[in-house]
């Protein structure tokens, strides 16, 4: 029973919508800015984080660089976001109203999560979660 007891203590606290809003930075130089109103800023767009946005590497370095961003990668954007729980973990959703040049600018998602150490990361990935996240960002 003791060990049950230990075992329920260290489970971490949920994660609160307050504990998204705030100032992110990547190790890849992002900077996101998540305002309590429901609005976001993106400056700094790293490459690893452009990929999450469009999930697919070699389809970002071709066609789709070229078609909605006039072959240049774009380095900033804005929009609105929204917080919730899935079955497996909460997320950040992000809903562009411009990134760069785009006039389709993509939405993306952030796995809200805490870190070993107890603070709370938002968590981009590529692919598969299981190949381990693609760009990670932690309060600046």
């Amino acid at each position: 029973m003791g060990a049950l007891a230990s075992a329920c203590s260290q489970a971490s606290p949920p994660i609160l919508v307050e504990e998204v809003t705030g100032e992110w930075c990547s190790g890849g130089g992002d900077r996101l800015t998540v305002e309590a109103g429901g609005r976001f800023d993106l400056v700094r767009l790293s490459r690893d984080f452009f990929a999450v946005l469009h999930e697919d590497d070699e389809f970002v370095e071709g066609y789709l660089l070229d078609r909605d961003y006039g072959g240049v990668q774009p380095e900033e954007g804005h929009g609105s976001w929204t917080f919730g729980e899935t079955a497996t973990s909460p997320r950040l959703r992000l809903e562009f109203d411009k990134l760069g040049s785009s006039v389709r600018p993509p939405s993306g998602e952030l796995i809200v999560r805490r870190t070993d150490e107890g603070e709370v990361g938002l968590f981009g990935y590529e692919s598969d979660p299981d190949e381990g996240y693609t760009v990670r960002f932690l309060e600046c």
